[in-house]
């Protein structure tokens, strides 16, 4: 089901024009730049968009003008995990990585887990409870529980990849925010006795 689900979007996502990723993806950057929790994070992860992800590259370089220490992951493949470092150029500071992505140099500082505030998450796809299907790699699922309690994680997606379910298993963690072109998602809490989600509308 989930490698159904995975390639079904992925195909979807990647027949998108480029002048519809950079439509769809300014609209959520401007959403993502919004976020007050955004303004007050002083260490944010974020992502380099590769295979028509949600771009990133202009709240990136907002918040490394606003004075804020951006981190990108870099990946381990003999440990088969992720670690972050900061840039302070971007997309100067990037070479290419694993997997084709572009991944800071080797000079660039790591940045610990319990330093960062806020992070950018990509998916294939997110259920309406906040779940994430990812490529089936396992390197985000490893690298969020390392997270400190109070990390905001945000995940990125176009509105197309908001499904009912991504069949979540018992280690899954949610995200805490769904941002689309559409609208913010706010997953409800566990133990609230609702399910599903709050969406914030296009004027929010």
């Amino acid at each position: 089901m989930k490698k159904d689900l995975r390639t079904a979007i992925l195909s979807r996502r990647l027949a998108l024009p480029p002048a519809e990723v950079a439509a769809r993806s300014a609209r959520i950057q401007e959403r993502v730049w919004a976020l007050p929790a955004l303004q007050g994070a002083r260490v944010i992860v974020a992502y380099a968009a590769c295979r028509n992800e949600v771009q990133t590259e202009k709240l990136i370089n907002e918040a490394l003008l606003a004075g804020k220490r951006v981190a990108l992951p870099v990946t381990d493949i003999n440990r088969q995990e992720i670690f972050m470092r900061a840039v302070g150029r971007y997309p100067e500071d990037l070479v290419p990585g694993v997997f084709g992505i572009p991944e800071p140099r080797e000079a660039c500082p790591a940045i610990a887990p319990e330093e960062i505030d806020l992070v950018l998450v990509p998916g294939v796809a997110y259920d309406i409870n906040g779940y994430r299907l990812g490529y089936g790699r396992g390197y985000y699922d490893r690298f969020l529980p390392r997270l400190r309690p109070g990390a905001l994680t945000v995940g990125l997606a176009y509105a197309f990849q908001i499904v009912p379910t991504v069949y979540p298993e018992a280690h899954d963690r949610p995200v805490r925010l769904i941002v689309t072109e559409e609208g913010i998602i706010q997953p409800l809490k566990k133990g609230s006795g609702a399910h599903g989600l709050q969406m914030h509308g296009a004027d929010s």
